[in-house]
């Protein structure tokens, strides 16, 4: 049952920046316009714009925990809306596969509508893909049509150069249009003549066919699940077989090996992600925040890591903007000293700092919120009255952080001296803004790399070490058994049996008994696939050391809002330590653990764990 009369004030961390709660006049502009002329820089000219070289990352950091970050990147993701695409970073867990991590996290923001709400999409909707792969299709055949490419002409009349251009979506209509059936019959003497109109306009890509090819059947299947989970998976450096490519119109030697290394995967996808950012010019440029950055202060590799991807977008990215935000102690004592003195010259310095609320801006804020909770109007006024707002503002340019002043709010509005939230509040309260993303309730390979590498450190009678291997990057060592984590995304048959065998092999030859363990989201396919013809091979790995979690929605929020949790610790949006968030997730998660080392043929839980 929800509560009758919510407190206006009870959030006060935000979550998720695309999230609609009205923004203060006045609050952080200063580092907001510095954001918005850096886009307004990048996305000058009619598109295709020229390939522009992208300017320094932007460091946005704040004195303390409470001063604003995401609810800046909030306004930057509003104020841009449809006008550029805006992907939320998160950090990553695995430095080895850092770019293959980024480069999934944009594909997968583009696989989606632009700034899909909370239930609010639909499979029919465009996605952002979509309208990339139109607009630089259509901008092609224009540049033929319109002599740019003077190899190859088309017979058409003049205004159809114009309509292509000014209405890429409505030209093709997703391959229903006669100009993009056209496209579809014509490819084989079109492909050709449109990598010469890229070379033309500057481009350098690595695979240009491949990349006109995936976009072309992105574009034109769009009810085809499989081939469009195909055009993702070579987007984001994930293996595919050739049968599959070759069925899409696809040339086999488009398709992704199915032995392919992490590494390998990683180096592929730091060149897709600079091909990738070259192909925005005919659309929308690219803007990446990087959030939660004081993660990577844990652990010194990820920090070079990040340096490493920060120095490369500027460096190799045309047409980027990059910004970063961070709390300063952090930042400078913890993750900056670990990045390369060259990399850290990508970034601007001074960095913009983040401002507190004064009492306007406050009074402002109260208002915004009683206003959005729908409170009874009759307690706005004696709410916003008296001298506590003098108490805490002396003068009127006065600043404190916002967080500070929402938990005065809160404490006032319950009239409590205090108001204490429960690290267990916290927790289902990300499980529920999870669930109702379905953006987050996919396969996200860092996530559930930090649960089995840094969250399970500490829990009883299990030793946890990281590796270096192509398909393990964690072990388990419990008194009953070792347990080999993988985390892998894709589904190639070719894969999957040596991943079977290696779980064979390895529980036959080891004393405690050996079992790999790895995870599919609900929308990743069956392994293995019903006609594989290895089917029988990966069955009886499975029966045996091969253990394959299928999780659910709830599964996912459930594992997903530990990391959460910790990430909140850590940047200091919560009253608690990252000690106390890993102590009280050993029990949290405890029949999680159980589930996880225990044998393969554990059933899957039928109800949430019982917790101490």
């Amino acid at each position: 049952m929800s509560e009758p009369n919510p407190n206006p004030f009870a959030d006060l961390i935000v979550k998720d920046p695309r999230g609609g709660e009205a923004s203060v006049p006045g609050l952080n502009d200063r580092p907001l316009r510095a954001l918005l002329e850096r886009f307004d820089r990048a996305a000058t000219g009619p598109v295709p714009r020229p390939l522009r070289p992208t300017e320094q990352a932007l460091l946005i950091v704040s004195e303390q925990p409470g001063y604003g970050k995401s609810h800046l990147i909030g306004r930057l993701f509003r104020t841009l809306h449809g006008r550029a695409t805006l992907v939320y970073v998160q950090p990553f867990q695995n430095a080895a596969t850092s770019f293959q991590s980024l480069m999934l996290t944009i594909v997968r923001e583009m696989h989606f509508p632009d700034r899909v709400e909370h239930g609010a999409w639909s499979h029919r909707d465009p996605t952002q893909l979509d309208a990339l792969a139109h607009f630089v299709l259509a901008h092609l055949l224009a540049d033929l049509i319109g002599g740019v490419s003077p190899t190859f002409e088309i017979d058409t009349p003049e205004e159809t150069v114009a309509q292509l251009r000014g209405d890429p979506l409505g030209a093709f209509r997703r391959g229903e249009d006669p100009w993009g059936r056209w496209l579809v019959e014509n490819w084989g003497m079109l492909e050709a003549p449109f990598e010469e109109a890229l070379a033309q306009r500057g481009f350098s890509l690595a695979q240009p066919g491949t990349w006109l090819r995936v976009l072309k059947t992105y574009a034109f299947h769009p009810n085809d699940f499989t081939a469009r989970r195909v055009c993702v998976d070579w987007m984001s450096g994930q293996p595919f077989d050739r049968d599959e490519a070759e069925a899409l119109g696809l040339r086999a030697g488009d398709a992704m090996s199915g032995e392919i290394s992490p590494r390998e995967s990683n180096a592929i996808c730091r060149t897709r992600l600079m091909d990738l950012c070259q192909l925005a010019s005919f659309h929308r440029p690219l803007v990446l925040s990087f959030d939660q950055t004081e993660v990577y202060g844990h652990h010194p590799a990820l920090a070079r890591a990040f340096g490493l991807i920060v120095a490369t977008l500027v460096h190799e990215a045309p047409g980027t903007v990059v910004a970063i935000t961070a709390n300063h102690s952090p930042w400078t004592q913890k993750v900056a000293p670990y990045i390369e003195d060259a990399d850290l010259q990508r970034i601007v310095l001074p960095p913009l700092t983040l401002e507190g609320i004064n009492r306007a801006q406050a009074t402002e804020l109260a208002r915004l919120r009683l206003q959005a909770a729908g409170a009874d109007p009759a307690r706005h006024l004696p709410f916003l009255a008296g001298p506590w707002m003098s108490e805490i503002f002396p003068a009127p340019t006065s600043q404190i952080g916002v967080r500070r002043f929402l938990q005065i709010c809160q404490q006032r509005w319950e009239n409590a001296p205090t108001r204490e939230i429960t690290l267990k509040e916290h927790y289902d309260r990300q499980c529920a803004d999870i669930l109702k993303s379905p953006k987050r309730l996919v396969f996200n390979p860092d996530a559930l790399q930090w649960l089995i590498e840094v969250a399970a450190g500490g829990v009883p009678n299990l030793q946890v070490v990281s590796l270096e291997e192509r398909y393990f990057t964690v072990q388990w060592t419990t008194p009953q058994r070792i347990c080999l984590f993988g985390f892998v995304a894709g589904s190639h048959w070719k894969q999957w049996r040596t991943i079977a065998r290696i779980s064979l092999e390895r529980n036959r030859v080891s004393d405690p008994p050996t079992k790999c363990v790895f995870f599919r989201a609900p929308d990743d396919a069956v392994i293995p696939g019903a006609h594989w013809q290895v089917r029988e091979e990966i069955d009886a790995a499975k029966r045996d050391s091969l253990h394959l979690i299928k999780l659910s929605d709830d599964d996912l929020s459930t594992l997903y809002a530990a990391r959460e949790l910790f990430a909140e610790a850590v940047q200091g949006d919560i009253a608690y330590t990252s000690d106390e968030v890993l102590q009280f997730l050993h029990e949290r998660l405890r029949s999680w653990w159980t589930r996880l080392h225990g044998p393969v043929d554990t059933p899957a839980p039928v109800e949430q764990p019982v917790f101490a």
